[in-house]
């Protein structure tokens, strides 16, 4: 069968198979194994789609879609109708085309298929009582199918049979694929990652890609299965392996280009006889195709520019795939000089790298069963030396292939034998790949390199090793991003190094063979380097020498199975014992030593003859109490003395030019440091744990390259010597845990570049200085002022000073660079204002601050997070816009354990629910009232608390006590989710403007504070999704566990509209949803005029300029007594905007009760206690010029606790769709029972306001209305007259009624109450 008749099918193969008895066992396997090379399949229980007609799909697969059809007989096989009908379409299929047909008799004999005898008989036997008139059609079908020949399993291994079959489909379909083990593990990822990348823009752009990783790793393996698995996609394809090794043979690269260009013309030969020849060939016929092209193992990119020469036209959707142990082969460079201008525009956006990791544990002990047993089964008696060759293979592929192959026919009891050789002689098939990577090195730098960190610095530092090495002669940073790129190191995220272990084993073994005498190598290290120095047999040759003897005799007892444990910083007497001594002696012959470490070690002996040129010296636990005097360490560039019974470093002065690094933690009989005057050089300073210092050496001040000093936990230092503030290089200072330290010397502000100092747990609280050095004077009540502090900090830290409010600072304006404070478990209860000021902080840690109340605002955009969410392909949101209510804040507030807190500024604030009248709580919750039940809310911020109502991102919400969905709520369900459309308006611009949901749950688990509750509304019509998160969840204290979560959820006018499907969702996470319910509240959204937008909320609205002419009437309305009077003048920041005109605009406040509006006149629109009324414009004389709106509205204060509001009025013309808003700013608030009148008057002109047009007035305030009344006049054609301003109309009823006002409130007066001012 030709590949293009196979490409144009939907499936190669259609899987028939009784799913009960082989679904995920031995068919699972067959398809897996058919699947990686490349072979489609149709299984009913993946490629029929939801929904469809399932036998209409199968006889499409089987009729129209698919070559070949697999009919797996397993001993249930004739006991499934379904089977039996999908038999009986293939043979009549296969009568009418060359469809073929391969049996498959798993563990059945084909007689028992053929006769129908044992489980078949007992299946006919059921089928002639039920279904007796297809029984003959089956019964025919199976002595059809059972006389093509066909495959059995008999006594085979599965995994042999599956082999088998597979190479008769792929000879059945002529299909050319590459050979693959069966047995692969962990490969299913990257292969997807890989097709995905394939099949990115695959018609237009060429493509290139390398697939990294060390040797053994699985590289070429996964490079194959990508191959087999696309070649169809492909007009040519050409798998090129072992590129490296064969270009090295005589002629390789000419080998390399015939096959190259044989599997692009589909078997033609070419005769070439040179690489140019090569080369214009391969340009001359690459043009013309889309070609899938794998170069397997290539080192250098030399060897492709030999091979394809540059410059090289490659058709449209062509993909290269090159497999490397160099992470860094491609480059943007390598990519423009390979491909024509044209190609290589594409392919540098489609370039790719994918790097291989080592298995993961179940992964390994799966892949190195099937080497082992041949199958994924451990007998028990295996299971433990299984393990350990698990982790002795870290997750290399090649490794268990080798090893488990290698003992998969011996006998359990030898495997402890083998394990114990490989811990000394690792396998040499396995060194032999791995070492490649070494051989590739560019020259011996590189390699010597590598070696020194394979003996000393796995797990290390970089930045430390760096200094090391860089003191040796190395150029360390060049050389460690060598060794990341040929895949023989790894930098992991604490900047350590990382080596895989079969890496550091190719490493050590190839110093083991540079001698077999150990004297005589350049590295030694444990067991090998502690028996050079006993038995003082150490050479010139030797370059680094390590020996943590408590590492080795810990190792030895292991062995021995003697238990020996030492603590963290063991001075144990075992190990100083003088069956380990040694002598210093043994160093005599070492002259070329450099690297350099002896844990608890003891010598005898003077140090005269030790090695000289030392750069490194690690020595923990150094049992003597100072530093020999003849021993020379003046070339030293790191000295590590942890551990150390050092009483004092040096007797005298030493001079250390070189040394960078200084390193005394845990020397706990330290009392003093040295002096520091001959350092000049020493960058890192750290004293960690000396709980016996008492000081510091006044010389520290002559350090000027120090960068990090640590003092954490010196316990017994009090004071710091006044020249620390020299160190202008000083990045870092720790003083941590020094809880004597009382007093930091106030030069500290001199250090420029410090940017973290961390005091945490120290006492400088208590001292009479304590602070002196950072506070300014106190200044009438408002605090302190860490002024003294270096601008430079970043990080600060005071956890667990004690600090109180009396020394917390307002001003923390010098801090403008921090980003980092933490003020944990401190007694403060409030946070200074000016911490907003502080732009740049990203990290606020307030952990366990028991006393706080309120956190002010932090620096944050205020913003609606809207974007698109990445969802999986399957997800029913992968379309949404998600917008989610969030102060999308800069700073990651870090909140635990503040029980008392209540607020923090722009993201929460509880509020007891005693605070909250039956009317409020109505209306947010859409409930007749809350009952009082004992309830707490647990939040990670807070702890537990007493029951609040939750303000946050706009949204309100509580919990409380309860089982039932109140009546009031429009929607309900039984389920975690409800879906209901919302009605068609009454108005053409009606919107929905809030949500009100009740959700009853009860808690599932212990772990429900992990992931707080979450709620999200779906509009499915316009595809958006707003998500809820609270912060908080309630947790009730009587037997009864099912609580009622409630929520206020304003939402925009444009999210949700008459006529669309609404979905709401609460997620049950560690909770279980018992009952939802959901409604819903509209209002009129009419068009904006002048492009004025209004939140309901009252938080942005426009300022109108009141013009008008101050008479006489209004001047004399001033202060008498109890009473003021406010006139609004002409607002000059304003702009002047079109009509309607506010005309005035005062107010007055008084203690008495308000006048009713009847005594002067009634209201067209009075409404009692209400905050919107309506009316219609009643018809007029033709004479109309223009209409007065007056408006009266009586406020009340429901406390005397609000500074400022702001009220704002709305006035919307129904008709005409046209809304006008207007606002007051106010500062001060009257006393309780004071009362506030606020009149304005509108002049509407034109067509604004006309008769017949529905009008209505919304006020919007903190406080109460107790009236509000509106008038409507209208104003004729006037006579100039020296009575023009009386004669006006809007004077009739507004001002008579004020004037009334007046009257009253005189009459009344005996002291002056007034509080208010009108800001302008």
């Amino acid at each position: 069968m030709a590949m293009s008749e196979i490409s144009r099918c939907t499936y190669h193969v259609f899987l028939s198979f009784r799913g009960a008895d082989t679904r995920k066992s031995f068919t699972d396997h067959l398809y897996t194994a058919l699947v990686r090379l490349g072979i489609q399949i149709f299984r009913d229980d993946e490629e029929i789609e939801r929904g469809n007609n399932i036998k209409d799909e199968i006889e499409k697969a089987i009729l129209h879609h698919s070559k070949i059809s697999i009919v797996d007989f397993s001993k249930n096989y004739a006991a499934s109708t379904w089977c039996l009908n999908e038999l009986v379409m293939i043979l009549e299929h296969k009568k009418s085309s060359k469809h073929i047909v391969l049996p498959v008799y798993y563990d059945v004999e084909p007689s028992q298929v053929k006769n129908q005898t044992g489980s078949y008989a007992e299946a006919f036997t059921q089928h002639e009582q039920n279904l007796e008139s297809m029984v003959k059609r089956w019964r025919n079908a199976l002595k059809e199918v059972a006389d093509i020949g066909g495959m059995v399993l008999q006594d085979r291994h599965e995994s042999q049979f599956i082999q088998d079959i597979v190479k008769e489909v792929q000879n059945k379909l002529h299909l050319i694929t590459l050979y693959v083990p069966l047995y692969l593990v962990g490969i299913d990822f990257i292969v997807t990652q890989i097709n995905q990348w394939l099949e990115q823009d695959g018609e237009n752009k060429v493509g290139i890609a390398t697939i990294c990783g060390i040797g053994g790793i699985g590289k070429t393996t996964i490079a194959k299965v990508v191959y087999n698995q696309n070649i169809p996609r492909f007009e040519s394809f050409s798998f090129l392996a072992h590129v490296r090794e064969t270009s090295q043979d005589y002629n390789g690269i000419v080998r390399l280009q015939r096959q190259l260009i044989s599997d692009i013309l589909k078997g033609k030969s070419y005769k070439i006889y040179n690489t140019d020849n090569g080369i214009n060939k391969i340009k001359e016929i690459v043009c013309c195709r889309r070609v899938l092209l794998v170069l397997d193992d290539v080192d250098e990119l030399e060897k492709i520019r030999k091979l394809m020469g540059t410059q090289i036209p490659f058709h449209p959707g062509s993909k290269i795939i090159i497999t490397s142990r160099n992470r860094c082969l491609l480059n943007a460079h390598f990519i423009s000089q390979m491909f024509d201008s044209e190609a290589s525009t594409s392919c540098g956006g489609l370039s790719k790298l994918f790097e291989l990791k080592e298995l993961a544990s179940s992964e390994s002990l799966q892949l190195f069963n099937w080497y082992a047993f041949g199958h994924n089964f451990v007998p028990e008696s295996s299971m433990a030396y299984a393990r350990s060759l698990e982790k002795h293979c870290g997750g290399l592929p090649l490794a268990f292939q080798v090893l488990g192959s290698s003992l998969s026919s011996k006998r359990v009891s030898s495997w402890k034998n083998a394990l114990e050789k490989l811990e000394e002689i690792p396998d040499s098939k396995i060194q032999k790949i791995l070492r490649i990577s070494y051989d590739s090195l560019e020259d011996d730098h590189d390699k010597n390199l590598f070696l020194d960190i394979v003996c000393l610095f796995i797990g290390k530092d970089r930045d430390c090793t760096t200094i090391i090495l860089d003191g040796c002669d190395f150029y360390t940073t060049i050389g460690i991003e060598n060794l990341v790129d040929r895949s023989l190191l790894t930098i992991n995220e604490n900047n350590k190094l990382m080596m895989h272990q079969k890496v550091r084993d190719m490493g050590r073994e190839i110093i083991r063979q540079e001698s077999s005498d150990i004297g005589k190598r350049s590295r030694l290290w444990h067991k090998d380097a502690f028996d050079v120095i006993k038995e003082k047999i150490g050479s010139k040759t030797i370059k680094c020498l390590t020996l943590d003897l408590k590492g080795l005799l810990e190792d030895k007892a292991k062995r021995t199975n003697t238990t020996l444990h030492f603590s963290r910083h063991s001075k144990s007497q075992f190990l100083m014992s003088n069956d380990v001594d040694m002598e210093t002696q043994a160093f005599a012959k070492m002259k070329r030593l450099k690297l350099l470490q002896l844990d608890y070690v003891r010598f005898k002996g003077d140090f005269k003859d030790f090695p000289k040129r030392l750069r490194w010296l690690r020595w923990h636990g150094f049992c003597m109490q100072s530093f020999p005097v003849d021993f020379d360490i003046n070339e030293l560039v790191v000295l590590d003395m942890r551990n150390s019974k050092l009483k004092q470093v040096w007797k005298d002065t030493e001079c250390l030019p070189n040394l960078k690094i200084l390193n005394l933690n845990h020397s706990h009989s330290l009392l003093k440091t040295p002096s520091f005057s001959g350092l000049p050089s020493l960058e890192k300073l750290m004293l960690k744990d000396c709980i016996n210092l008492v000081e510091v050496d006044q010389s520290i001040g002559e350090l000027k390259m120090l960068s990090f000093l640590n003092l954490k936990d010196c316990t017994s230092l009090r004071h710091l010597p006044r020249t620390i503030g020299s160190l202008i290089s000083l990045e870092e200072l720790i003083l941590s845990g020094c809880s004597r330290l009382d007093d930091v010397p106030r030069e500290l502000h001199n250090m420029e570049s410090l940017k973290v100092l961390n005091l945490d747990e120290t006492s400088i609280y208590q001292s009479r200085l304590g602070l002196h050095w950072l506070l300014l004077k106190r200044s009438k009540g408002l605090g302190f002022s860490w002024a003294s502090l270096p601008g430079s900090l970043v990080k600060l830290s005071l956890e667990s000073c004690k600090l109180s409010n009396d020394v917390m600072p307002n001003d923390l304006c010098n801090l403008a660079s921090l980003k980092s404070l933490n003020l944990s478990r401190n007694p403060i209860h409030y946070l200074p204002e000016s911490l907003k000021n502080l732009t740049k902080l990203d990290e606020l840690l307030l952990t366990s601050c028991t006393e706080l109340q309120m956190i002010p605002k932090l620096p944050v955009l205020f913003n609606v997070f809207d974007c698109k969410f990445i969802f999986g392909d399957n997800s029913p949101f992968q379309d949404y816009t998600v917008i989610r209510p969030w102060f999308f804040s800069s700073t990651r507030c870090v909140i635990f354990g503040c029980e008392n807190l209540t607020e923090v500024e722009d993201l929460f604030k509880l509020e007891p629910i005693e605070n909250f009248e039956a009317e409020e709580i109505r209306r947010l919750f859409n409930v007749d009232s809350i009952n009082r039940n004992r309830l707490q809310l647990y939040s990670y911020p807070t702890g537990p608390i007493v029951l609040q109502v939750l303000q946050e991102y706009g949204i309100t919400s509580t919990f409380v006590v309860g089982s039932e969905v109140p009546i009031g709520f429009k929607h309900r369900t039984d389920e975690h989710r409800i879906s209901f459309f919302l009605p068609t308006p009454s108005h053409p611009d009606e919107k929905i403007h809030r949500f009100s949901l009740c959700i009853v749950f009860s808690l599932a688990s212990d772990q429900m504070l992990e992931l707080l509750p979450t709620v999200h509304i779906f509009n499915e019509t316009k595809k958006i999704m707003l998500r809820y998160r609270s912060s908080f969840i309630g947790i009730p204290q009587t037997n009864d566990n099912t609580m009622l979560w409630l929520i206020h959820w304003p939402v925009t006018d444009c999210q949700f509209e008459g006529g669309e499907l609404v979905s709401c969702m609460a997620v049950p996470i560690h909770h279980s949803i018992r009952k939802f319910g959901v409604t819903y509240y509209s209002e009129h959204n009419t068009r904006y005029e002048y492009g004025f937008s209004h939140l309901s909320t009252g938080d942005e609205v426009s300022t109108r300029n009141i013009k008008m002419d101050i008479t006489k009437h209004l001047l004399s309305l001033e202060s008498y007594g109890n009473v003021k009077v406010q006139l609004c003048s002409y607002i000059e920041e304003s702009k002047v905007v079109a009509s309607p005109q506010v005309l005035y605009d005062y107010c007055i406040i008084t203690a008495f009760d308000p006048l009713p509006f009847d005594l002067y006149g009634q209201y067209f629109g009075h409404q009692a206690g209400k905050t919107e009324v309506s009316i219609s414009v009643p018809q007029n004389s033709s004479r109309k010029i223009s209409c007065f709106l007056n408006s009266i509205i009586i406020f009340s204060a429901k406390d005397d606790k609000t500074y400022e509001f702001l009220p704002c009025l709305e006035i919307v013309n129904e008709s005409k769709g046209i809304k006008w808003t207007y606002s007051k700013h106010f500062m001060g608030i009257p006393e309780t029972k004071n009362t506030l009148y606020w009149t304005t008057c509108w002049n509407f002109k034109g067509d604004e306001l006309e008769a017949g047009d529905h009008i209505s007035l919304r006020v919007l305030s903190d406080l109460s209305v107790l009236e509000f009344g509106i008038d409507l006049v209208y104003d004729y054609e006037l006579d100039d007259n020296s009575n023009f301003f009386s004669q006006l109309p809007w004077m009739s009823k507004c001002f008579k009624f004020l004037l009334g006002v007046f009257v009253n409130i005189l009459s009344k007066s005996q002291r002056n109450l007034y509080r208010l001012h009108y800001c302008i």
